[in-house]
């Protein structure tokens, strides 16, 4: 149900197309879903999110809770820096993961909202991701979190087992404890992802 719903980017799209004109005019589209949505909790805020492909810096601020700026370069003090290779980065906006989006059974409007807004900005630190795919390879990623670079932590996980902790069907700790999520670093910073699920 949800992959037929997710924009998919043309698979030519160039990072600057993607962030200058792709994002703006999705955001448009969805301007009625976002309507019915209580952004209240972000009103006078802005949401600042930083995107790094490969040394190409984009800054996308979700501002006052309605309305979006995209500007390319960094931004002072993103809440979310998400930090990926250009070949992943494509893999994702052009739909290649989006099979995975049809095994998510909690409510996509859940991940907006003002109880977990307040859990990610209490969140401080780097997150290195490496994410099993299906066909066994590496999604590293690297995930900083109210500009700040520390405390860290690196995390092992597949990827279906991330969606079962965003389904609410298991948790980190279980995981942990059945060898399915390993890591190194800092412990806090590990937990406290937990709330953000």
């Amino acid at each position: 149900m949800w992959q037929s719903i997710i924009p998919k980017a043309p698979e030519d799209i160039s990072v600057d197309e993607f962030f200058t004109k792709f994002v703006p005019d999705q955001f448009n589209q969805m301007n009625e879903l976002f309507s019915v949505m209580d952004f209240s909790f972000l009103a006078g805020r802005d949401f600042k999110m930083q995107f790094d492909i490969e040394g190409r810096v984009y800054s996308v601020t979700f501002k006052n809770g309605k309305d979006l700026e995209v500007i390319k370069g960094s931004t002072e003090k993103p809440n979310f820096t998400l930090i990926v290779s250009e070949k992943d980065w494509r893999d994702a906006v052009t739909g290649k993961f989006n099979e995975l989006a049809d095994d998510f059974t909690g409510d996509p409007t859940s991940f907006i909202d003002a109880k977990r807004y307040k859990a990610f900005m209490s969140v401080n630190g780097t997150v290195n991701m490496n994410l099993r795919k299906k066909d066994g390879s590496n999604l590293p990623l690297r995930l900083i979190f109210n500009d700040e670079e520390s405390p860290a932590v690196t995390v092992n996980l597949d990827m279906l087992d991330g969606l079962d902790m965003m389904n609410k069907s298991t948790t980190g700790p279980a995981l942990f404890m059945k060898g399915k999520l390993k890591f190194s670093g800092n412990m806090v910073l590990l937990m406290k992802l937990q709330s953000l699920m």
